[in-house]
């Protein structure tokens, strides 16, 4: 597999006095010719099927924007360009961070 678009650490809980988001802001920008990200998602170094997650984008002084849904490893989405994703939605019964990659397809 090529180089990952992005590496994100996503906790397992709901940051700080947010809603649903559980990372920090993460960057999908790529300068090669992509149009869609293959999802890879791990707990402590291993593949994990079951995770599922919500990504939206960050907008300064306005409501965020939920671009995905249901995203789990596999899942091949459409290839969006933004500076300012987010894990967001994050299952109650998920106990560990886990790490999610992104790969140009």
């Amino acid at each position: 597999m090529s180089r990952p678009i992005a590496v994100v650490v996503s906790s397992n809980t709901v940051l700080n006095d947010e809603r649903s988001r559980t990372s920090g802001n993460f960057s999908t920008k790529w300068f090669g010719s992509c149009k869609y990200m293959e999802v890879e998602v791990s707990v402590n170094g291993k593949i994990n099927n079951d995770i599922k997650f919500s990504m939206a984008i960050d907008i300064s002084n306005g409501n965020d924007v939920k671009k995905y849904n249901d995203v789990k490893n596999g899942s091949r989405i459409d290839y969006y360009d933004s500076n300012t994703f987010y894990i967001c939605d994050v299952p109650s019964s998920q106990r560990e961070n886990f790490m999610v990659k992104f790969f140009p397809v």
